[in-house]
């Protein structure tokens, strides 16, 4: 096919987009409602899980030191700990410093100056790990040091991690889903679309036009239709979460130590090759397939 062809075949793709616009306004109407109820969930899920880290790296070990442990058997224990698989932080708190942030937390300022020469609280080492499941091994290696006495929130975790695996096989289940449905609509939608222009197709076909001739302004509607349809909720989207982050992040960043929500950059990277594969590629498609049954004349 010469290149003229091609430039007059776009322009004609350009020319039918506008000229059945009400048509086309459908199509991708239905690809931005698709496309904008499947960029939420996917927010919600990458938030969802990304939240569930971080409060799986807050629930840490608790390592009490029994008395009488020397400086540098102190410092080995701490490069033991630190060397453990799967350990990503060791904090070290001091008999002084467990005093003064039990006292703080008191109503009883007085309590510090009370007990600070015959303090009955241990020093300790608070421990994050990686992730959840990594936990019990952890605890069940330090519980071979002599020197410590350790504790964690075994329940809870056990709770916690059933309750994350959960929460990540339904988002799966409902994004996939999703998919699925926006693709039927808009591949549906699409195919409306070209059974109204039925006629000119059969037309064009009449007077001797090869179906690629025909097909392609087709394809090129599909595509444009594909594009306008995935940049609206795309940008929709960005502004919605943005504004979303300002008025959540300020709250998550003082709940268990700071919780930060995915960055836009991210949720863009994951959005935008999905949007355009969909979006796009659907139109594309959608319309080649379409317009297969109304060639054969």
């Amino acid at each position: 096919m010469k290149w003229n062809t091609i430039k007059y075949l776009c322009k004609e793709g350009i020319l039918g987009l506008w000229k059945n616009r009400l048509m086309a306004l459908a199509s991708a109407g239905t690809i931005i409602l698709c496309l904008l109820i499947l960029g939420i969930s996917y927010s919600i899920a990458e938030n969802i899980e990304t939240v569930m880290k971080q409060v799986e790296e807050q629930i840490g070990i608790s390592a009490y030191i029994r008395d009488n442990v020397d400086g540098a058997r102190l410092v080995a224990v701490e490069n033991i700990i630190n060397s453990t698989e799967h350990v990503s932080e060791v904090n070290y708190i001091s008999k002084e410093e467990a005093l003064e942030t039990f006292a703080n937390g008191q109503e009883d300022n007085s309590l510090f100056e009370q007990f600070k020469n015959d303090n009955p609280l241990p020093a300790s080492f608070e421990i994050k790990v990686e992730a959840m499941q990594y936990q019990e091994d952890i605890v069940k290696k330090l519980q071979n040091i002599p020197e410590l006495q350790v504790e964690y929130f075994k329940n809870e975790s056990i709770i916690f991690m059933s309750i994350n695996h959960s929460i990540q096989l339904l988002s799966s289940i409902l994004i996939g889903c999703l998919i699925v449905i926006a693709l039927l609509l808009i591949t549906n939608t699409i195919k409306l679309t070209v059974y109204v222009r039925r006629k000119e197709i059969n037309i064009m076909k009449y007077l001797g036009a090869t179906d690629t001739f025909i097909r392609l302004p087709f394809v090129i509607e599909g595509i444009l239709i594909g594009m306008i349809g995935s940049l609206i909720p795309i940008w929709i989207i960005k502004e919605g979460y943005l504004i979303f982050m300002d008025f959540v992040g300020e709250a998550l960043g003082s709940f268990m130590g700071g919780i930060e929500m995915v960055p836009i950059g991210t949720i863009m990277q994951g959005l935008l090759p999905m949007f355009a594969l969909i979006g796009i590629g659907i139109g594309m498609l959608g319309s080649a397939i379409a317009i297969r049954k109304h060639l054969k004349v």
